[in-house]
């Protein structure tokens, strides 16, 4: 797991530890952040109550068939993967985004749950699998967004939530690399001017626009700012109580070299996959 603020390398990291496995020979299965067939996270997936979908269903009686087969059963609620359905109405497409497990009228304990549920089936899935996941903002920054930025909820909550999401991943014996770049004003302001001015303008809207930038009265920037110094810290004060062996890199000096080889000895003194030589030797 690959985890850090924007900005910070996150990308590029999963990168290198990705060739740096295949030139191994080990098996690995790079998740990239936003993919909609991603394992364990929800990229706009709906997250609707019985009563919900029972509404929705008789609302459009055309995709009434297509839409409950598509409906997955947890518990309680029921989850629905939209994207790859792109001749749904755009009506039918809109009240499922109002619904999104992330961006949607969905209660943050809910969002918890469902969440934690997904690491639990992935976990039973691919546990007695010889291959290794690599996945990329799904341990924290996502959960951050969800519960900080986007519901406002107490730190306390969001490391309550994490930890559980660490019990849940534990059968794989999960490892985390945590990119530390320090203050994020200027990280922020570097990402910001390498990537489209959209990318920039919906990190702001994101982060101060809802939650706890409406609650803390931040704005623009400098708003953003404010929010990743909080996350950062809680992030920070989060890391040492967690159950998974963690490596936090200092890359606010941005000597890749040098930390990339404290990733190349971290990866190498845990990793125990089996390679396709070792395990014809067998």
């Amino acid at each position: 797991m690959v985890e850090g603020l924007p900005g910070s390398g996150k990308s590029t990291t999963a990168a290198f530890v990705e060739g740096w496995l295949a030139q191994r020979g080990v098996p690995v299965r790079r998740y990239a952040e936003g993919r909609t067939d991603h394992p364990i996270d929800f990229e706009q997936v709906a997250v609707l109550t019985g009563a919900q979908l029972e509404q929705v269903l008789g609302d459009f009686p055309a995709e009434r068939s297509e839409l409950a087969c598509a409906a997955q059963r947890r518990d309680d609620v029921w989850l629905v993967r939209d994207r790859e359905r792109a001749h749904w109405p755009a009506r039918l497409r809109e009240r499922l985004r109002a619904l999104d497990a992330y961006d949607g009228d969905v209660p943050p304990q809910v969002h918890a749950r469902v969440l934690q549920d997904s690491w639990r089936r992935f976990a039973d899935e691919v546990r007695d699998e010889q291959a290794v996941y690599l996945v990329e903002c799904v341990f924290l920054q996502n959960p951050g967004c969800a519960l900080l930025a986007r519901h406002d909820r107490p730190a306390g909550e969001l490391a309550a939530h994490v930890r559980a999401l660490a019990e849940a991943a534990a059968p794989l014996d999960p490892l985390l690399v945590h990119l530390d770049a320090g203050d994020p004003a200027p990280v922020l302001a570097a990402a910001a001017a390498q990537r489209p001015p959209e990318w920039l303008d919906f990190v702001i809207d994101y982060h101060v626009g809802q939650g706890y930038g409406l609650a803390h009265g931040l704005d623009g920037f400098d708003g953003l700012v404010e929010f990743m110094r909080h996350r950062r810290e809680v992030e920070l004060a989060l890391l040492p109580s967690l159950p998974v062996r963690t490596l936090t890199l200092d890359v606010s000096g941005r000597d890749w070299s040098a930390r990339y080889a404290e990733l190349v000895a971290f990866l190498g003194a845990h990793l125990t996959v089996a390679t396709p030589a070792e395990s014809a030797a067998r």
